[in-house]
């Protein structure tokens, strides 16, 4: 079995794995008692993985891959497997690849149930649960519901549309008659630690990210269907040929007839949209562009145009998935995720420090764990008290 998942791992780390040969290693992993066979099997991919250019000192190498592991390592080395200074494509896939199957499938954990899975004693107060399905709906006369803790069932009838709250959490509005039918507006809001599900009146289905908003009609008429929203979504589009779905955030909007993609909005940064399937026309004032699958739009306003780019979409997507994915991703916004979705404060002492991070964490852990994560890269403090994390350089 050795040689077989020996051979696996180094068709992952090298990219040419098949769907089925990645399933096989993922099934492996998960199994109880695999964390030693898998450990050595990964210290053996990562030291016969050459690189091109020296980008480490002497020693960091073996040092970097017990930092993934989650090893002791000493304070005061400079670099590990995350934060990165500089990189190659080779070297972000193997760290990445590395760091994916450390903290996702159970060989850190491990790690950490052996060595107290705690920050350094005295540093934590109190813990910080992770954010869950949260979210307010504001009817058309400004009554509200709390969802998170409304009964299943009908919550309430919206002109000939019933808003039924489902067994598995999500809302759903479930047309009546087509008689004389009534269109009336409704908002559904998810505060800082939340998120939820909605299914709108046309088989739309809208999946709401911390700290934002959606506002739709109770009853699609005309000849469009149109929402708006703030923060981020992601939306899978019912089909239809003959009124097409219009989203409006700021002063873009996003056009499509039926298709999957993710558009984040939050007012601290430039509005993306990600087309996942099918084909989007996006907008602002006269500026147009089709999206295809993969790109991902966000609009220059010193150019006064569509930056147009390819991206990965699992990465885009990966909250929905209940992850956080950091790619070479700049402390500042790491920290502005975490803050979002724990709904904490955030404190800097001293100089901000300027690192960057690559790897996976679970959205489902306590705030402690998620953090220990980031810690053990070096570099960086945390300390949480009360509802605030105090963020140093070490």
């Amino acid at each position: 079995m050795s040689e077989r998942l020996s051979y696996l791992f180094q068709q992952y780390f090298n990219k040419t794995e098949t769907p089925a040969e990645r399933d096989e290693l993922m099934q492996f992993i998960n199994k109880p008692g695999s964390e030693m066979l898998v450990q050595r099997l990964m210290e053996e991919v990562f030291k016969s993985n050459q690189f091109e250019d020296d980008l480490f000192p002497a020693g960091a190498r073996d040092r970097m891959l017990h930092a993934a592991l989650g090893d002791p390592v000493s304070d005061d080395l400079d670099e590990k497997i995350m934060p990165l200074r500089k990189r190659t494509n080779k070297f972000i896939y193997v760290a990445a690849a590395i760091l994916v199957l450390a903290l996702s499938f159970g060989i850190y954990q491990y790690r950490l149930r052996k060595s107290n899975d705690t920050l350094a004693a005295g540093k934590i107060h109190h813990d910080v649960s992770p954010g869950g399905d949260k979210a307010i709906l504001i009817l058309a006369n400004g009554a509200k519901i709390q969802l998170n803790d409304a009964q299943n069932g009908k919550l309430v009838q919206q002109g000939n549309t019933a808003v039924v709250k489902l067994t598995n959490g999500s809302l759903a509005y479930v047309p009546g008659s087509q008689a004389g039918i009534t269109s009336l507006m409704n908002t559904m809001a998810t505060p800082r630690g939340g998120q939820y599900r909605l299914q709108l009146p046309d088989g739309t289905v809208v999946m709401l990210n911390a700290e934002s908003s959606i506002s739709y009609p109770t009853a699609f008429t005309g000849k469009s269907r149109n929402v708006s929203i703030s923060g981020e979504a992601y939306f899978e589009v019912a089909k239809n040929k003959k009124m097409p779905f219009v989203v409006s955030f700021g002063n873009q909007k996003v056009e499509v007839l039926g298709t999957h993609f993710d558009i984040r909005a939050y007012s601290e940064q430039p509005g993306k949209t990600t087309l996942l399937e099918g084909s989007v026309k996006i907008s602002n004032g006269n500026q147009k562009h089709l999206l295809v699958p993969g790109q991902q739009a966000v609009y220059d306003t010193g150019a006064r145009k569509f930056d147009v780019k390819t991206v990965d979409t699992e990465d885009v997507v990966a909250w929905k998935n209940g992850l956080f994915l950091f790619d070479n991703t700049e402390l500042e916004q790491v920290v502005l995720e975490l803050a979002r979705w724990y709904n904490i404060d955030v404190e800097y002492r001293g100089p901000k420090p300027q690192l960057n991070f690559t790897g996976l964490v679970k959205r489902n852990i306590p705030l402690s764990k998620a953090l220990k994560l980031l810690e053990t890269t070096g570099g960086i403090k945390f300390t949480i008290a009360a509802n605030k994390v105090i963020i140093e350089k070490k």
